[in-house]
């Protein structure tokens, strides 16, 4: 028996965040960053020194992809890294201060895909979308 995609939960999760990131990639686009740069670009603001591997995991990104996304944003003079001092074959990634920058204007441009997403929560609360998104995610990781 088939079974009609629309009413799919699933489904319409996926049209969400298939919507989710073109409205990304098209706040993103003037500032010459993908999402997978900007996700970098936001770890690294708030928390600098780590490594590939971490990135790779909080863009969503597999860690060969990530390498990619630092080489560019070290090339565009956005990032640099550095050996790890403790573990030796280890690098570590931080921004620079164009990074700083592009990283907090990257952040309003995101604002506003934020704010279309709390709108289109209305009349219920964020706090409620966000506690539906994480009982989601909780059925899934079992």
């Amino acid at each position: 028996m088939t079974k009609d995609m629309i009413p799919l939960l699933g489904y319409r999760l996926k049209l969400a965040q298939h919507a989710l990131h073109r409205s990304m990639e098209e706040v993103l686009r003037p500032l010459g960053l993908s999402p997978a740069q900007y996700a970098a670009l936001a770890e690294l603001n708030v928390r600098p020194d780590q490594t590939n591997a971490d990135l790779a995991e909080r863009a969503f990104v597999t860690p060969q992809s990530m390498l990619g996304v630092l080489a560019k944003l070290e090339g565009s003079g956005l990032v640099e890294r550095r050996q790890d001092s403790r573990h030796g074959r280890r690098q570590l990634a931080r921004l620079t201060s164009d990074g700083y920058a592009k990283a907090e204007a990257a952040n309003a441009a995101m604002m506003r895909v934020e704010e279309a997403l709390e709108a289109a929560v209305f009349p219920d609360t964020v706090q409620n979308a966000v506690d539906l998104m994480d009982r989601l995610q909780g059925a899934m990781c079992k």
